[in-house]
């Protein structure tokens, strides 16, 4: 049997979890992980590897992805104003950076390297005539730091917040925690970092690598890469057998395309900001805030800002289809919900709504969502995006895993679901069988009818990719054909308790009323909350002397589910 090799774009809970099958997989495609009662720390590596290279390349500084520590510095608010007129576009929010020449030929130990210039022009909205820009946001324009902030809570209990194989602590199954059963972000990512310590997956990660393309040349895949150092990149390219996309959709903010609202950014800078750039709340001290969405991040933030805004405003479409308390919480008191966006007037600052209504605000959240986006390919015959977005579906693969196109390429962490470990557990091992040998994958005309069916039953958005967690149990039933010799069904165990879910769910609610009613504090919830929110006169008129407004935007329901 011949050597292979994979990469793996992107350290976070889906390239770990690849990270951590490969390795775990044997020549003659059997798996270690024959044991759903055990954890990682009991099941031993295979004497003869089925792959001789493995290597994740992580944009970020440390590996977790969106549990990766956080810290205070967040992204952009929103994209730069020059980019504002296509603030809806991935490619244009996040320009490509320009390859150096013959970067195909440097190597490892040999990279380019160059100093870090300006990765993008500057265009007028009426599309005239470019400029470079210098300066440092260069990095910026990555979006590649975590959109975690101090106090934040999982929402996901603790036994669904891991993959099978690793414990479900004791400590965290002490109902007398004021967030049981969740987790304070701080917890869970520590739980990463001793899974990566204690498998000494840190061998296999290459941080601060940023993938730029990735082509196939005759039966090998070229992997272009950037390694940040300082005020420089190193440039060089190297070639693998198979390629693992495993780089998350929490990283590349959305924001609807709205009428007048890049000159509105430009009048009143600083009043617009995504959630993922959502960190302290002193600035919304006072101030009349509307927050734009309504997933589950709406309401993390929500419950923050009730006590201590002047007031708030909620704005969204329709109804959230996976946590029906959502729905309500965001008509509770102190909550003004209101309907769609006509336009914003630049001149006033004024938005306007299809229901005639007039509104101002002090500070715009959009709670939208975010981008999938995979830039590295040159080529549409990979990964296209169905009605890019915030809930756009990603076409072209088997089971949300395998691409069509060509075998030797593969996704983890497509696949939305509460179970989002689970299911990406799955997505992994699957790609372990196949690329062991031990397992083959159906027709290319069977694999197409499966992708055709299940639009034609659900669609071509993001629902298509999505299983609750009642149903995950069948995305699992779809990809454990193809896993490895021996390898355990990851939800064997944790599968009998999926109510823990609806349990969550009820305690989420709880833990929202008694935040946004200053029943429970915050440092109750996160021992690191370091603010003292103070509660304001709701009566009060603010500094012009204006009653507050409600607003809302069109967007589509962005988030089905959190992790």
């Amino acid at each position: 049997m011949t050597e292979k090799s994979i990469a793996i774009i992107g350290a976070g809970p889906a390239g770990l979890a690849a990270l951590y099958e490969f390795l775990n997989t044997s020549k003659d495609g059997s798996s270690t992980l024959t044991d759903a009662s055990k954890t990682y720390k009991d099941f031993p590596r295979p004497k003869e590897a089925a792959f001789s290279k493995i290597v994740a390349f992580e944009s970020k500084d440390a590996a977790g992805g969106i549990w990766a520590p956080a810290t205070p510095e967040a992204d952009l608010p929103v994209p730069p104003q020059h980019l504002f007129h296509k603030v809806n576009d991935p490619f244009v929010i996040k320009p490509a950076n320009d390859l150096p020449e013959n970067v195909e030929d440097a190597t490892l130990e040999k990279p380019i390297v160059v100093d870090n210039g300006p990765n993008y022009s500057e265009e007028d909205e009426e599309g005239g005539a470019s400029k470079p820009y210098h300066g440092p946001l260069i990095n910026e324009l990555e979006w590649s730091r975590s959109g975690i902030f101090s106090f934040l809570f999982t929402n996901i209990p603790t036994r669904f917040t891991r993959y099978s194989y690793l414990p479900n602590e004791e400590k965290y199954l002490d109902q007398s925690r004021k967030i049981y059963p969740f987790l304070t972000h701080q917890e869970l990512t520590k739980r990463f970092a001793d899974f990566i310590k204690d498998n000494e997956l840190d061998k296999h990660i290459r941080l601060n690598t940023s993938v730029e393309k990735v082509e196939k040349h005759g039966d090998k895949w070229l992997v272009t890469v950037r390694k940040k150092q300082g005020s420089q990149s190193h440039w060089y390219s190297e070639s693998f057998d198979h390629v693992v996309v495993a780089n998350g959709h929490y990283t590349l903010p959305y924001i609807p395309s709205i009428k007048g609202l890049a000159n509105y950014n430009a009048k009143f800078p600083n009043s617009l900001s995504h959630a993922k750039s959502f960190r302290e709340l002193e600035e919304f001290k006072n101030k009349r805030v509307l927050v734009i969405g309504g997933g589950i991040s709406t309401v993390n933030i929500l419950q923050y800002l009730v006590p201590i805004a002047k007031s708030v405003t909620n704005s969204k479409r329709g109804p959230h289809a996976v946590f029906p308390y959502i729905n309500d919480a965001l008509v509770s008191d102190e909550i003004e919900p209101k309907g769609t966006i006509d336009h914003v007037d630049p001149v006033t600052g004024e938005f306007h709504f299809t229901d005639g209504s007039i509104g101002q605000y002090d500070k715009v959240i959009f709670s939208t969502g975010y981008h999938y986006h995979f830039p590295f390919f040159p080529n549409q015959d990979h990964f296209k995006l169905i009605n890019p977005g915030n809930v756009s579906r990603v076409g072209g693969l088997y089971l949300n895993t395998f691409d069509q196109v060509d075998p030797t390429l593969g996704a983890v962490g497509i696949t939305v679901s509460q179970l989002n470990f689970h299911t990406i557990e799955g997505s992994a091992a699957a790609l372990a069988g196949v690329w062991s040998g031990a397992k083959s994958l159906p027709p290319l005309e069977e694999q197409q009818a499966w992708e055709q069916k299940l639009v034609a039953e659900r669609g071509d958005s993001l629902s298509f990719h999505y299983y609750n967690h009642h149903n995950a149990k069948d995305f699992i039933e779809l990809v454990l054909p193809y896993f490895p010799k021996g390898r355990y069904n990851p939800i064997e165990i944790d599968g009998a308790h999926v109510s823990d879910v609806d349990e969550g769910i009820k305690r989420l609610e709880k833990l929202f009323y008694g935040l946004k009613e200053g029943k429970i504090g915050i440092e109750e919830t996160n021992p690191s909350w370091k603010g003292e929110p103070k509660n304001v006169d709701k009566n009060a008129e603010d500094e012009k002397g204006s009653k507050i407004a409600n607003v809302e935007v069109n967007v589509e329901e962005a988030e089905l589910v959190p992790i």
